[in-house]
C-alpha cells in the first residue's frame, strides 16, 4: 500500500501532537508524519518523520512555505492543528497545492465570533445561551444574574473568559465592548459535554463520540468519560448538523441544565480531546484519510466506555 505523507501543523499545541499519536495508533494505512510549528522547541518535532519551523499564518510568506514544504516532501494532505492555520489554509482555498483537511464554509466562518454564532442559531430557533452584546452591568446581572461569563468574541480554548461578581471586575475586563459577548452561566462544571461528530456534508453524519468532560485551565479537556448515548444531547446535535452540514471533523461543546441543552461553541476541526477519542474508539485522522484522500464510506467504531486523566511528563532531548 502506498505511503500516505501528513502534514500537521501546529505540533507543539496539543491537538497537533494529538493528532499525531491519533495517526501512529491506527495500523490501516502506512503513514509519514511531516509536522511545522512556529516554535523551534515545539514537543510535537519529536515525534515527527520530518520538522519543519514554519511561517506565522498571518505571514505573506505563508503560502510559499507550505507549497515548499508540499513539493519537498509530496504531501498528500494538511491537517491543521491550529486555528489559525485552519483559518489561513481556508482563506488560501486552491492556492494550497494539495487536500486540506477543512469543514464547510459556514461552520469555518461561524466559528470566527461567538456573536455571530449566537444570532445564527437563535434566528434558526435552536435553544441558545442567554448572551448579551454591549450592555450595562446593571441590565447583564438583572438578565444573566450574578455570576455572569465575559467572553471575547473571537477568542479559543477559553482564552480571554472572566466570571464577572462584580460592576468593578465588569469596567476592568470590559474596556473594549464591542469585542465581548456577556452570557448565563449554564449547569455546572459536571454537565459539560464535548461530541465530536464527522460530517457528511449533507445534515448527517457518519459517526460519533460523547465525552463528559472537565477543562484544564488552559481550555483543553483535562479529564472526560465517555457517554454511549444520551437522547437529549444527540436530538440537540442532530438539529445542529441539519442547520450546517457539517464536513469531516466537527467538535460541538454542549452544556445540559436540567432536562435542556445548550451550545457553547463549534469548532469546525479535530479538536484537542482527539487523542482521548483515539483511544477510546474514535480515531479523527484516521477518518480524514479515508474521506478526504479516498472519498471512502465511513462506518461507525465501537466504543470503550472509560475514564481519561490527562497529565503534566517530562521530555528530555539534548
Amino acid at each position: 500500500m502506498k505511503q500516505i505523507n501528513v502534514l500537521i501543523t501546529g505540533v507543539g499545541a496539543i491537538i497537533g501532537y494529538g493528532i499525531i499519536n491519533s495517526l501512529k495508533a491506527q495500523k490501516k494505512y502506512p503513514v509519514r508524519i511531516v509536522g511545522m510549528d512556529i516554535y523551534d522547541d515545539a514537543y510535537g518535532q519529536f515525534l515527527c518523520d520530518k520538522f519543519y519551523v514554519a511561517e506565522r499564518a498571518d505571514s505573506p510568506k505563508y503560502l510559499g512555505f507550505i507549497n515548499d514544504v508540499i513539493d519537498k516532501e509530496s504531501i498528500d494532505l494538511i491537517m491543521p492543528g491550529i486555528e489559525q492555520d485552519m483559518y489561513r489554509l481556508h482563506e488560501l482555498g486552491d492556492k494550497v497545492k494539495t487536500t486540506v483537511v477543512l469543514n464547510n464554509d459556514l461552520l469555518i466562518n461561524l466559528s470566527k465570533d461567538k456573536l455571530e454564532t449566537f444570532m445564527f442559531f437563535k434566528e434558526k430557533g435552536v435553544n441558545v445561551i442567554p448572551t448579551l452584546f454591549e450592555e450595562s452591568y446593571e441590565r447583564c446581572v438583572n438578565k444573566l444574574g450574578s455570576p455572569f461569563l465575559l467572553k471575547p468574541r473571537t477568542s479559543y480554548a477559553s482564552k480571554g473568559i472572566h466570571k464577572i461578581y462584580s460592576e468593578e471586575e465588569f469596567k476592568f475586563y470590559n474596556k473594549h465592548p464591542e469585542n465581548n459577548i456577556c452570557q448565563r452561566i449554564i449547569g455546572t462544571e459536571s454537565s459539560e459535554y464535548t461530541i465530536a461528530v464527522f460530517g457528511k456534508g449533507d445534515g448527517t453524519y457518519a459517526d460519533f463520540i460523547i465525552l463528559r468532560r472537565k477543562l484544564a485551565q488552559t481550555g483543553a479537556t483535562d479529564k472526560a468519560t465517555t457517554v454511549l448515548y444520551d437522547k437529549a444531547l444527540m436530538d440537540y446535535v442532530d438539529k445542529i448538523c441539519e442547520i450546517t452540514r457539517p464536513f469531516g471533523p466537527t467538535n460541538i461543546q454542549l452544556r445540559k441544565e436540567g432536562d435542556k441543552v445548550f451550545l457553547l461553541e463549534i469548532n469546525p476541526r479535530i479538536s484537542s480531546a482527539c487523542s482521548i477519542r483515539a483511544y477510546l474508539g474514535y480515531n479523527d485522522p484516521l477518518k480524514c484519510i479515508e474521506l478526504y484522500l479516498y472519498n471512502n464510506h465511513i462506518e461507525p467504531t465501537a466504543k470503550k466506555v472509560m475514564h481519561a486523566v490527562r497529565f503534566i511528563d517530562d521530555f528530555f532531548y539534548e
